[in-house]
């Protein structure tokens, strides 16, 4: 086994580039002398999983960590390790040394099968069971008591109050479930977006706080029994025993109040609850309840009630809807211009605008009938909403009780401007109205191999419009590639939608002969006749959705950069011809705090002029942190329809940044984050022009799932070929 000497050599090997303070190393080494060899060298094979997450942590883990050697197994040492950074991440240094001080009871008591469960142990579950319940997906955190924010739910990061270790499983399985009510409700949602403290006028804002949310607390137990009655039976005992853990300090009687009232049944609120007679509730319940003598302490019970914290609660829920809002302008203005557009295909740009009142009715019309009918085929118009517009459309009516009408008129404002930018010119301008400057920030978490789990919430992804440049680099490009594009696209139409008949319809394009004798049949009998006499030719749509994450960093300066932009403007043209759903992003980065997500075109985004100014203006950035995209575009794409979804990355190069983002860690969190993306249904697909992607793109991609374009000449239609051959 090596010396301590050559142990502490190979320490400063592993943090050289930080240069620790060497009296500290000394210390530390002085600490760890005491140890075996071997134990030692359990102990610093832990270093380079610690110290590029903290420096501090890991001088804090040498110090402490010997004193758990004798009572951890060495073949545990990794898995605590993994826990030990978990606790870090979401209770900082303080809770990380209190995770090490106890070992047995934190991390070997849940092991052994005792009553404790760790959040990180129970996270997939609750994941799973919450997006099943929700039917979305959440975020899950940890936080030091249950909470919510509209978008993630926060819960303890360890729970062992009960006996038995299912019962702190149906513990962390209540506690989701009733922030997610919380989340869910409207007075949570119109007392977030108020502003300021609703218990600061209070005297005892404290006291007014902890009412309310035991009047809370009564309002979602009897919205849980109606919801998830399963749940809400199987935590009766638990809910008791908790309630009765509440502890009095002096006289009880405010301790028996919060008892009485967590214990009273009361029925739902109506749909209609709002923020005012809550809060005029909660006046009159801490005018009566103030006087009571005596003190309150909540102790497990506070696990019930959670915290509220309607500031950050507000921010968040502005960010969602400003979201919301431009996906649906987006969405709506591309419904909207097809079907102007198909109402009068050879009209010009000003006689299609003065239709769009029109094309605003037939939105509204088909959106209430498209809910009437479950989203069926219009028998009557023929009309049918895009999926992924008609669920945005259903979950903003379920917000705001129907789609706010500026967001209809600025949808008709950017279809207006959206007109059809077809053939092979690139004269004009960029469209009426571009996307706002700016992007909205989304944190993700990432893969760190070296511990075998992630860092929470450790980048953060900025997804912004990329602003478009007039230029004649389109028009350019179909000049230079005509005859290649000729031949893409006949091979792209033959991918085209096949059309089919169905018969017995109520409305068609020619009478059914055979529903007609039946019906005929019918009446000579004296039996009521079928109306449905006629057939229709309808087309076997191809359901695919496609993804194309282009790389954007600084070393596809030069020929690579121009024929990755070849590239898109052949597959756009092509895929014009096929009318799959698509979208194109671009990404780049500086550092884990700023990830660059380009918004190059939207799926639902006509292929016009403003589409070709962005493809036109992408351009070399910085570096390439694959990471933070891929999970950004794996949830867009979990979002979407389609039977067929996929994710189509172009790069010149391996993942890296400029921090520690390099090597193995950058290959295994890229690796990792398409394993997510194939979890969740999607099929990632790379095309590179690396000459070193045997060494690492199998690895990542799998085998099959990638190729490798030797001369960047041949790139544009290698891609469209590629596409073609993915999806026929």
């Amino acid at each position: 086994m090596p010396t301590l000497a050559e142990q502490k050599a190979a320490f400063y090997r592993v943090v050289s580039p930080s240069r620790p303070n060497e009296w500290e190393v000394d210390e530390l080494f002085a600490g760890l002398a005491e140890l075996d060899s071997e134990s030692r060298e359990l102990l610093l094979g832990q270093v380079p999983a610690i110290w590029p997450v903290s420096h501090s942590l890991c001088y804090a883990f040498l110090s402490d960590a010997p004193q758990a050697m004798p009572l951890l197994p060495r073949q545990l040492l990794p898995e605590w390790v993994r826990q030990l950074l978990a606790a870090y991440e979401s209770r900082g240094l303080y809770g990380a040394r209190e995770f090490m001080a106890a070992v047995d009871r934190l991390f070997l008591g849940p092991l052994r099968g005792e009553a404790g469960v760790a959040f990180s142990a129970l996270a997939p579950l609750l994941r799973s069971y919450i997006q099943g319940v929700a039917g979305r997906p959440l975020e899950l955190a940890t936080g030091p008591l249950p909470a919510t924010d509209g978008r993630t739910i926060y819960l303890p990061e360890t729970i062992d109050l009960l006996p038995e270790k299912a019962e702190n499983i149906l513990l962390y399985k209540l506690l989701v479930s009733l922030q997610w009510l919380h989340a869910g409700s409207p007075l949570f949602t119109e007392l977030a977006l108020a502003g300021g403290d609703p218990f600061a006028h209070f005297p005892e804002p404290t006291t007014a706080r902890d009412l309310f949310a035991v009047l809370r607390f009564q309002t979602v137990s009897a919205t849980l029994s109606e919801t998830l009655p399963g749940l809400a039976r199987a935590a009766t005992g638990l809910v008791r025993r908790l309630i009765a853990e509440l502890a009095s300090e002096g006289p009880p009687d405010r301790c028996h109040a919060l008892r009485r009232l967590l214990s009273e049944v009361v029925p739902p609120r109506p749909a209609s609850d709002c923020a005012g007679d809550r809060l005029a509730e909660l006046a009159t319940c801490y005018a009566r309840f103030s006087p009571l003598p005596g003190s309150y302490r909540l102790g497990p019970c506070a696990l019930l009630l959670g915290s509220f914290d309607f500031v950050r609660a507000g921010e968040v829920i502005r960010q969602r809807r400003e979201e919301q809002k431009n996906r649906f302008v987006r969405m709506a203005a591309a419904f909207l211009h097809r079907q102007t557009a198909a109402e009068t295909p050879d009209a010009p740009a000003a006689v299609a605008t003065a239709d769009q009142d029109a094309a605003l009715l037939l939105l509204t019309e088909t959106t209430a009938t498209k809910r009437r009918q479950q989203h069926r085929r219009l028998e009557n118009e023929g009309t049918e909403l895009p999926a992924e517009l008609a669920a945005l459309i259903a979950e903003l009516s379920k917000e705001f009780g129907a789609v706010p009408a500026n967001y209809l008129q600025a949808a008709v404002g950017m279809s207006a401007g959206a007109g059809p930018q077809r053939g092979d010119g690139e004269g004009g301008t960029a469209d009426a109205e571009a996307p706002p400057a700016g992007g909205c920030a989304y944190p993700y978490d990432e893969w760190d191999f070296r511990r075998g789990g992630y860092r929470h919430h450790w980048c953060t992804l900025y997804e912004k419009p990329l602003s478009p440049v007039q230029s004649t680099f389109v028009s350019a490009t179909l000049e230079k590639y005509r005859p290649q594009l000729r031949r893409l696209r006949r091979q792209f139409e033959m991918l085209r939608t096949s059309r089919r008949l169905v018969r017995r319809r109520r409305y068609g394009d020619e009478i059914d002969l055979d529903a007609l004798i039946e019906a005929l049949g019918d009446r000579a009998a004296g039996r009521q006749p079928s109306d449905r006499l006629f057939f229709r030719q309808l087309r076997d749509e191809r359901d695919i959705t496609a993804l194309f994450l282009i790389d954007m960093s600084n070393s596809t300066e030069g020929w690579v950069g121009l024929a990755m932009k070849e590239a898109l403007v052949l597959l756009a043209e092509s895929l014009e011809v096929v009318g799959d759903r698509y979208g194109m992003y671009g990404f780049s980065g500086m550092r884990r705090s700023r990830s660059d997500l380009f918004l190059i075109k939207d799926p639902a985004e006509p292929y016009g002029t403003l589409v070709r100014h962005r493809i036109a203006a992408i351009s070399p950035r910085e570096y390439t942190r694959m990471g933070p995209p891929l999970r950004h575009l794996t949830r867009r794409l979990a979002e979407m329809p389609g039977r067929v979804r996929l994710l189509v990355v172009i790069s010149d190069g391996k993942p890296e940044d400029y921090d520690d983002y390099r090597g193995d860690y950058a290959i295994e969190d890229t690796r990792r984050a398409l394993l997510e993306a194939r979890g969740c249904g999607i099929y990632p697909f790379c095309i590179t022009i690396d000459r070193q992607a045997q060494e690492y793109l199998g690895h990542m991609f799998g085998r099959g799932n990638y190729i490798f374009v030797d001369n960047v000449l041949s790139l544009p239609a290698r891609m469209a070929e590629m596409y073609r051959l993915l999806t026929s």
